[in-house]
């Protein structure tokens, strides 16, 4: 595991008051142990599956070895946030076309916000790599259900620590 990566887990298992592996600490934080499942034929680097009894991360490992370990931190700090703020897609029908749609966009958006945040100041380079990743992204976006890189980018800026 690269130095940054370690700092980055070691932070979000800090910010969540354990001693044990992030994992554990980010699992109990939000319930039910959240497991972890790698998944080559995943479209998307990692997707939060809330459950209230069996929540599930699932990760696409060939998609997140094409990123820093900055980043593959906030992936995954930014969906245990899903978890933790019991996202569903559920949640998101009904109502005026295009209301779903800004429904996922405005839970991505909340999501990156809750991972800046539990990652604090010692995580604030992941952030801040995201929050450059994202920027570099523009107003392009990967598909509906998600905000534009800009979007996200500030959001994850806004949402950092104070020095």
């Amino acid at each position: 595991m690269t130095r940054s990566l370690t700092i980055a887990m070691t932070v979000l298992a800090a910010t969540l008051g354990a001693s044990r592996p992030a994992n554990e600490a980010r699992a109990e934080a939000v319930g039910p142990r959240v497991r972890e499942i790698a998944d080559r034929a995943l479209r998307d680097v990692a997707v939060a599956v809330y459950d209230s009894a069996s929540p599930v991360i699932y990760y696409n490992p060939d998609l997140m070895a094409r990123f820093s370990p900055e980043l593959r931190a906030f992936f995954m700090a930014h969906e245990y946030a899903h978890i933790a703020l019991k996202h569903r897609r559920s949640g998101a029908l009904g109502g005026e076309p295009g209301t779903f749609y800004r429904s996922l966009q405005a839970k991505e958006l909340e999501a990156d916000c809750h991972a800046a945040r539990d990652l604090g100041q010692d995580g604030r380079a992941t952030a801040l790599a995201a929050a450059g990743f994202f920027a570099g992204l523009g107003q392009a976006r990967n598909d509906l259900e998600h905000p534009s890189g800009s979007a996200r980018a500030a959001k994850i800026l806004s949402c950092l620590p104070p020095l």
